[in-house]
This record gives C-alpha cells, sequence and structure tokens, in this order.
C-alpha cells in the first residue's frame, strides 16, 4: 500500500458531538444537510435566508480507517489534504495535529506516530469562517475596506476563502464549509515528491527542450534516483534531499520537433504526459507544448494588449468564470466539461478565472487543456483592499507558491492577474480615498508579494497586475481609458446607457463587460413555484435578482427597444434577446477594429445559482440566447455591420491564419418579405484582420431591414448571417405570422414562416439540452434545419415537446 483514498462517507456531527448523519467528502456540510431533510435546497424560493446558521455554526466530520502493520513499517505517513474550507482542526486517534486556515493551500500533515495498525479514527472540526474575519480585522493596525457592496458577510478580505460565498451581485450568500478534493492518506518509502514544474524552451529550429524542475522532501538526509520521462525519452539523475531543506533535481529532455498545442480554432490540442518517478512516488502533469507572449507594445493610441501563440497574433474570445456551483458537491467534473465544452461551442478560445472564488479544480484546467481554452488566472482577490500585515503577506505568499507550481506546467495558463478590481477599490470606499497614500502604499506592499511570487515561481509567464489595469506600476481608471491594458466596460449596464455606448470605446482588451437576462423558463420554474410568482417584480424573483437595480435596467432596457411584452414568458424571452444583443453590438464592433482591439471576454459564462444575472449558460445549463449569439458572433469569419450618418457599413473579420475570399450579399425587404434591392461585394481578407467591404445609403427607416450574408471560400453558412434594423425594433410594425415545425430525423427539425419572423427561437423546456441555432430570422421560402443536442442520458425531444418564440410574438 502506497496510499489510501478516505473519499466516501463520513459522519457529520455538531458543535456539541451529537451526530447528524452521513456526509459525503469530497463535499460540504450544506449538502449533506440537504440530502438528511435538514434544511431544503437554497435555491428554492427564499429558502436562502432561513439556513445562514448552517455557515455560523460549528461542525465536525469524522470517519474510521484501517491501515496495516506492513503499511507502517518504516514508512512516512502524510495525510493530504486540499480544498478544505476553511478554519479546521485535524485530529487523528483523538490528537490534535493541525489546525488549518486557509482554503487555497494543499495541507500534508505528518501523521506518522499517530497512527496505528488497524482501525484509527480521523477527524475534523470547522469552525465558522465569518466569525474569524471579524475577530481579524479588529487586530488590523487601520481598517481594511470591504466589499459591503456584494458580500452579506462582514471583512471576509481578511480570510482566504472564496470571496463569493459571503455573496455577491450575482450569488447567494452560503458559507459552506467541507474539504471539496479527495482526501488521501500517503506512504512513503522515505522521500516525497512535493512540486513538479515543466518549463520549455523552443529553439529557432523547431526544437524543444522540456525542463523538468523537481523539489524533494525526505525525513532523514538521503540520495534517491530520479527519473524524467516525456515523448517516449527519459532522463535520470541522483537527488540528495536534507531532511531540513528538501532537495531539488532538474532534468532536461531534448524532445525533438513536437507537435504543437493550440488555442480553440487555431489548431490542434495533442497533449503529453510527463512522469517524474523516485522510489514510491510519482507525479504525471500533462504538457502541451507551444509558445506564448502578452504583447504589450507602445503605440500612437497608447499601448497594445494580446496573446501571441506560437507566433501568430490571437483575438481573444471568450467570457469570465465563476465557481460552477454555490455547492460545492454539485461541482462535478461533468458540470466543469459541459460548461467549457458549450465555451468551445461558442467559438470560445479564452476563459478568465475571475479572483472572486477558487484556484479551479484539476477537472477544470484539464478540461481547458484538452479543449485549447488559454485560462486568464486571476489570483484569488476581488473588490476589496486586503491586508499588508507580515502575517497576511506570509499566508498569501505561501498559497501563491503552491498555485503557481501546481498550474504553471499546464498548456492553457495565459497570464498571472494580481486580482480582480482591487486597485479600482482605492476609489470606492470614503476611508481610502481620504487616506489614498497609505491605502496606497498598502496596495502596492499586497501587490509586490503577488507579482515576486510569480517572478520566483514562474518567470517564463506574464505577470499582470490587476484587472482592469493599464500596465505595470499604472493607477489609472481602467474602466474609462481605453487606450492601453486590459478595459472593464460598464457604463451600458450600470449607467443605463444604450447600446450604441459601446461604439464610444475601442478597447485594446476588454476583459470585462456584461448585461443582464433572466434564466431560461426551465430554471424559473425550478425556483419560482408556481404562476402566481411569474412576475419581474414578485418577492420571490427579486430575490433571485442580486443587482438592486438590475430588474429596472432590464425594465426600462426592455422598453427603449421593444413593445411592452404580452406575458411573461415572452418578457423572458425579450430579456434574453436584449442582453444577446448588447454583448453582440460591442463584440462585432471591438472585433472590426482589430489589431487595434485584441481581446472581448464577456461577464459571465455560467452562474452559481439559479438567478436573473449575466450569465449566458444559466445554472440549468441551459444556453440562454446569449450563448446562441456568441456562437455567431466569435466565429472564426464573421461580419460586423453599423448604422452610422445614414450608411450601412459593413466590415468582415479575419482570425484564420491565411487569407480567406469573401462574398458578402446584402439584401433589403419591406416588412412583409418582399425584396426590394440586392448587393454583391467580393473582398480578400487578410489573414488576421478586419477590413470594410461594403458601405450603402441606410437613413433611419421603420418599412425595411437589412439582411447580410458571407460566403467565404466558396462555402456558405446561415450562421454567418447578420440581420439590421435602421430603427430600433418597437417602431416597426412586424408581420403576424406562425413559425411551422416539422420532425425531419431525430432531434432535427425544420422550421418555416410565411413571413418574416425575427429571432427565432426553439425551445425544448424540461429537456436538458441545446439546439445548434437559435434567434435567426426565417424568411418566406428560406427555411432552417436545427438539430437538438441533448445531454447524457436524456431523450431526444419531438415537434411536440418545442415551444418557438419570435419577435412578432411578444407582440400579440
Amino acid at each position: 500500500m502506497t496510499q489510501l483514498s478516505l473519499a466516501g462517507s463520513w459522519q457529520l456531527s455538531d458543535a456539541k458531538g451529537e451526530a447528524v448523519g452521513p456526509c459525503p467528502i469530497p463535499g460540504d456540510v450544506h449538502s449533506a444537510l440537504i440530502a438528511l431533510g435538514r434544511i431544503g435546497s437554497p435555491y428554492e424560493g427564499t429558502n436562502e435566508t432561513d439556513m445562514q446558521w448552517v455557515g455560523e455554526a460549528s461542525w465536525e466530520i469524522g470517519r474510521t480507517f484501517d491501515v496495516s502493520a506492513e503499511a507502517l513499517a518504516n514508512r512516512w505517513a502524510v495525510l493530504e489534504l486540499e480544498f478544505v474550507d476553511t478554519f479546521a482542526e485535524v485530529f487523528v486517534n483523538d490528537q490534535s495535529l493541525a489546525k488549518l486556515g486557509s482554503c487555497f493551500i494543499r495541507h500534508r500533515i505528518d501523521v506518522t506516530e499517530a497512527l496505528r495498525p488497524g482501525a484509527n479514527t480521523l477527524r475534523i472540526r470547522f469552525s465558522p469562517a465569518g466569525a474569524e474575519a471579524i475577530a481579524r480585522a479588529k487586530r488590523q493596525p487601520f481598517p481594511i475596506p470591504w466589499s459591503v457592496s456584494n458580500n452579506r458577510v462582514p471583512d471576509l478580505n481578511m480570510i482566504r476563502k472564496p470571496q463569493s460565498h459571503g455573496g455577491w451581485d450575482w450569488g447567494l450568500c452560503l458559507m459552506v464549509a467541507g474539504i471539496y478534493a479527495e482526501p488521501v492518506l500517503h506512504f512513503y518509502d522515505a522521500a516525497r515528491i512535493e512540486a513538479v514544474q515543466i518549463r520549455q524552451r523552443h529553439h529557432a529550429d523547431g526544437t524543444v527542450t522540456a525542463i523538468a524542475e523537481i523539489e524533494l522532501l525526505a525525513q532523514a538526509d538521503i540520495t534517491v534516483p530520479v527519473a524524467f520521462e516525456l515523448a517516449g525519452k527519459t532522463v535520470r539523475a541522483e537527488a540528495k534531499i536534507s531532511a531540513e531543506h528538501g532537495g531539488k533535481a532538474t532534468l532536461s529532455l531534448d524532445i525533438g520537433k513536437p507537435e504543437l498545442w493550440w488555442p480553440a480554432g487555431h489548431g490542434d490540442q495533442p497533449l503529453y504526459e510527463a512522469v517524474v518517478t523516485i522510489p514510491g512516488d510519482t507525479a504525471r502533469r500533462k504538457i502541451g507544448f507551444r509558445t506564448l507572449e502578452v504583447v504589450t507594445e507602445k503605440d500612437e493610441a497608447g499601448a497594445s494588449m494580446f496573446f501571441r501563440v506560437n507566433g501568430i497574433d490571437i483575438f481573444s474570445k471568450g467570457a469570465n468564470w465563476i465557481p460552477a456551483d454555490a455547492l460545492p458537491s454539485a461541482i462535478t467534473t461533468e458540470r466543469i466539461d459541459a460548461l467549457l465544452t458549450a465555451a468551445v461551442e461558442a467559438n470560445m478560445n479564452m476563459i478568465r478565472v475571475w479572483g472572486g472564488g477558487f484556484y479551479e479544480f484539476d477537472a477544470f484546467y484539464d478540461a481547458c487543456d484538452r479543449l485549447g481554452l488559454l485560462v486568464w488566472q486571476d489570483m484569488m482577490f476581488s473588490c476589496s483592499q486586503y491586508p499588508s500585515t507580515p502575517d497576511f503577506l506570509a499566508e498569501i505568499d505561501l498559497e501563491l507558491r503552491y498555485q503557481i507550481k501546481r498550474l504553471s506546467s499546464r498548456p492553457s495558463i495565459a497570464l498571472w492577474c494580481g486580482d480582480n478590481e482591487v486597485i479600482g477599490s482605492l476609489n470606492w470606499f470614503e476611508i481610502s480615498r481620504n487616506n489614498r497614500d497609505r491605502y496606497l502604499v498598502n496596495y502596492d506592499r499586497f501587490n509586490r508579494v503577488i507579482d515576486q511570487a510569480v517572478q520566483d515561481t514562474d518567470p517564463d509567464r506574464r505577470f499582470w497586475p490587476s484587472s482592469p489595469c493599464n500596465g505595470d506600476m499604472d493607477y489609472g481608471d481602467a474602466w474609462h481609458d481605453d487606450s492601453s491594458g486590459d478595459l472593464h466596460f460598464w457604463d451600458v449596464w450600470h449607467s443605463n446607457k444604450n447600446f450604441d455606448h459601446y461604439y464610444t470605446v475601442k478597447p485594446r482588451f476588454c476583459s470585462e463587460f456584461g448585461f443582464q437576462s433572466f434564466p431560461s423558463m426551465t430554471g424559473i420554474r425550478a425556483f419560482a413555484g408556481g404562476r402566481e410568482n411569474w412576475n419581474a417584480t414578485s418577492p420571490v424573483m427579486e430575490f433571485h435578482q442580486r443587482d438592486g437595480a438590475g430588474n429596472s435596467r432590464i425594465i426600462d432596457t426592455m422598453a427603449r427597444y421593444f413593445r411592452v411584452p404580452s406575458g411573461f414568458e415572452s418578457f423572458v424571452y425579450l430579456s434574453q434577446l436584449q442582453q444577446a444583443l448588447a454583448i453582440e453590438t460591442a463584440v462585432r464592433y471591438w472585433r472590426s477594429q482589430k489589431p487595434h482591439s485584441m481581446g472581448a471576454l464577456y461577464w459571465q459564462l455560467n452562474d452559481v445559482w439559479p438567478a436573473v444575472s449575466w450569465s449566458s449558460i444559466d445554472h440549468s445549463l441551459a444556453w440562454k440566447t446569449l450563448h446562441y449569439h456568441a456562437k455567431r458572433f466569435f466565429a472564426p469569419v464573421a461580419l460586423a455591420a453599423r448604422m452610422l450618418d445614414g450608411k450601412l457599413v459593413v466590415r468582415a473579420i479575419n482570425d484564420r491564419h491565411e487569407t480567406v475570399a469573401l462574398e458578402t450579399r446584402l439584401r433589403s425587404f419591406d416588412l412583409d418579405g418582399t425584396l426590394i434591392a440586392e448587393r454583391h461585394a467580393k473582398a480578400n481578407v487578410p489573414a488576421d484582420r478586419a477590413i470594410e467591404v461594403m458601405t450603402i445609403p441606410a437613413p433611419t427607416a421603420q418599412d425595411r431591414f437589412y439582411v447580410i450574408d458571407a460566403v467565404v471560400d466558396g462555402v456558405a453558412s446561415p450562421e454567418r448571417q447578420v440581420v439590421v434594423f435602421p430603427d430600433v425594433p418597437k417602431r416597426f410594425e412586424l408581420p403576424a405570422t406562425e413559425v411551422s415545425v416539422q420532425d425531419v430525423g431525430p432531434g432535427r427539425f425544420l422550421l418555416s414562416s410565411e413571413a418574416p419572423a425575427f429571432h427565432v427561437r426553439a425551445e425544448a423546456e424540461g429537456i436538458p439540452g441545446h439546439f445548434d441555432d437559435a434567434s435567426f430570422l426565417l424568411l418566406p421560402g428560406e427555411p432552417r434545419i436545427v438539430t437538438f443536442k441533448a445531454e447524457p442520458g436524456q431523450r431526444m425531444p419531438t415537434a411536440a415537446d418545442l415551444t418557438i418564440h419570435h419577435l412578432g410574438e411578444t407582440y400579440r
């Protein structure tokens, strides 16, 4: 026996030591109590309010396990605990062996002397994280502002726990506790592998050298053989290990010319297994060979920001990631894969891991490596200021060095970012505005620790101080200055500006921007109960809206662009449509400005619970209308059309590595579908560029619309189609029409209409899955076939299962 998994059913006890029932580990206390019927689902109704006591209480989990005398004989026994949330005391056979205080550090605890042959007990006692946060805040030499607008639990910035557990403007307050990774008891012969990082050196002739940097620990001074195997080659050496200081080994392999790893949409993602072994211990890493630079060069506008992979400049297309669920027990490999696969289906190539959640589980990064999703990795600091006391800086230094070593070998990791919006928070709180020098110095001390950890631990990757940020040592206003670095652009949402306001900025890289919508009707039915709650301002609906002005902005925007819908389901449909149009306006315009603009990551991909939010995939994993639009506006070759000064301007965008031959067809129709005029233009669009392909006179009107199609290298695709109204849609008398549905195969449906039907969307409510396309135009004589992709184990819908929405029906 070299290791023993301690995953499985543990026993949960309350603060008095009274048994409550089983608690699966990996897992969390809230989920165990739900399964036992002690509390309801926090996602239904207003249940969240009634379960705050769970996070304010102390809990204990425990189990027994057997260890043979053979396993213990002359072995070094180490208990490995990772993703322990958060303040916990560890007892083995009633001996207190460790007190833990960070969710973001792997804990390896020597239990050799505490174990005995036969039955053993392991207990882990959790104390309330919120109480400890408040206590630590009181010990600070001066007040440290916390995210009052988001957190319902004060001073969470004092502790190393996901900040969003205390509530956010898209999430509930659920102060979970538990162990979210498999606990393992290791039995080492004499030494163990503490960390492995695989670095790459790419040479001008296309060959690659792989370098394994290995850290080793042992109980006594010892020399051990070390082997490094990769791509069918092996190198061996011996490493000296000191009991006091540990040991290191650096082994190199000339790999030759391996296949290169590319971001999604730019090539394949070949992965090679690297294996490092010493007697009694093995570490494995999946390696993708690629070069990556973050290019921030001065220019006439300011300074660029983009990612260059294998010598190719990449326009970063993607979204922001928050934890996959508020209940850690529900964050399964299958859920992570479903979300990230959907991201790639929508032509994304980058995910930003936002700084108020977790350094994600291995399953997340495994999927990103496999799927070709570059990861913008925030460190876990968000929307607050943080202490710069020696004890706090020492704690986060350990965290950072562990996490960087854990993740740095992965090809998907593109950038280490110091925090989310912590620079900006200097201006958010009266106490820091009135004493800016103190809090700026405090921030600088804190941020330099992050910077130094990156430079020491992963010098091959770029450190970006904060998001948003104009650049190194630049504390400017990166919410409004679009000349350099990355921008968070929230004026359209938070300032209630119209969608055309996106045309007022040309960000070099926009890493956050968003617009809210309601979730799917499937999600709403799950949390809202009966029809009496199907109203945007019903108490239950407002409870699941955590942005105080959110519903007002949704309603105000709807009145700006659309007619008041005839019912709640039409309201939900329109809320999703306007969200999609808002983000589409920004992305198509910014992409059309490449290479000036080179990144668009919208807020946000996913939800932690069923709620009104900025996500494009709701908590039920249903695709909102935005996600269907994203599949089109992130396509490798796409069009961008804009009404400008009485003209319709059409630009073509090419993300491919080679020139594409493009034929553009622009048609104008009256509202009953009669063709008014048709124009064609041909152009060769250079690799990685955007060019203007057509401009026509197009004054404001309410009696016509424009349809623009693109044939790329002789191939037509309806997914490249763009529809333009020359005024806001509410001013158009759209024709009454019914969309007919015909089964044409398992999960395949032919949709047609006798009059123009705009933003046609089929839904198979209650059947988990999504269509290959939705929210498109149906013209008379131009039907569309859509195909449903069911989630594993789900049945295929028939035509009788479908609900069809389109813009015109919301009027009636």
